[in-house]
């Protein structure tokens, strides 16, 4: 017989048969609680933590807009005659970039019955565990703003930044790939970011969807090998120092599937502007209720090289 058929058995015995709550009693003298709280874990929020893109907090948190200027020089240089009049002149171009900044906001509420509930448990204080919720539910919204952004919001995102160099995988279709055809893939994607720029934008880092990323570190490489697909694009791209994946590259693409980033990670190739991080205003007592307010400012994703980022799409 189990545990729990025990004690539910205890209400049917004779001596309590005819008290419900003596039988409660009875029960909970075999039922044992852990004196600790099991909280739920969430996904790791990877964008928002700061580990795939720099964090910037420099502007004033009362700007409600923020500019910064792109300037690029042009032209070349020739041989021409000691006598020539007709010189090739280089030239120097530039755009001023305006970006609005929002209110992200979250909110909590708890009774005073709930604060004599949790501290008569003694395992937790309500308001401590509320702010977590919180603070859980900011960085999850921020997240997924920092990684797509909000079109309604003009706020852009790394993924579908404005500018960014979008391609498609040659191949494709890295879940019944083999591992020659997912290589020639990543292989040309980086050589073309490199290309492109004339080696000014050489990535070190790439990310993808967890089902790529976990099909290229099990995949072997070669019959005559005994490391994986990542094990040999690692060899092959020493200046690429992490290879990582996010849940959130799983629908991205243009077609609403996974996509891969290759960027170098660098804040004068994009940041995530932030002119105040989550601040609780003051608590607000209404009758037997409490509630508190969360709010952060949010720039969107700002890169001043747009073409230092490429996403790899149809894989």
């Amino acid at each position: 017989m189990s545990l729990k058929q025990i004690t539910d058995s205890v209400r049917d015995l004779p001596m309590f048969r005819h008290d419900t709550q003596t039988g409660l009693f009875a029960q909970q003298l075999v039922t044992a609680t852990f004196a600790e709280l099991f909280r739920f874990e969430f996904t790791e929020t990877k964008w928002m933590n700061g580990g795939l893109i720099p964090i910037s907090t420099s502007l004033n948190e009362g700007a409600t807009e923020y500019s910064y200027v792109e300037s690029e020089s042009s032209g070349r240089a020739s041989i021409v005659s000691d006598h020539s009049t007709d010189i090739p002149m280089a030239d120097l171009t530039g755009r001023n970039n305006i970006r609005s900044i929002k209110t992200v906001a979250v909110g909590v509420t708890y009774s005073t019955q709930e604060i004599r509930s949790a501290r008569m448990q003694g395992l937790f204080d309500i308001a401590t565990e509320k702010a977590r919720s919180a603070r859980e539910a900011m960085d999850r919204t921020l997240n997924d703003l920092i990684r797509t952004g909000d079109a309604a919001s003009a706020l852009e995102g790394v993924t579908n930044h404005s500018g960014i160099v979008v391609a498609n995988a040659v191949n494709g279709t890295w879940q019944t790939a083999i591992a020659a055809d997912i290589v020639e893939d990543v292989t040309t994607a980086i050589n073309a970011l490199i290309n492109a720029s004339g080696g000014v934008e050489v990535p070190d880092t790439v990310i993808m969807d967890v089902a790529s990323y976990t099909r290229l570190s099990t995949l072997q490489n070669s019959i005559a090998s005994d490391i994986t697909v990542l094990q040999y694009l690692q060899r092959a791209f020493p200046m690429i120092t992490r290879w990582d994946w996010e849940p959130g590259l799983n629908d991205v693409s243009a077609t609403g599937g996974a996509s891969m980033l290759a960027y170098r990670n660098e804040s004068t190739r994009l940041r995530a502007v932030f002119p105040m991080l989550m601040q609780a205003l003051p608590p607000m007592q209404q009758n037997l209720c409490f509630k508190l307010a969360f709010e952060t400012r949010f720039g969107g994703v700002m890169v001043p090289r747009p073409r230092s980022i490429l996403r790899l799409d149809g894989i």
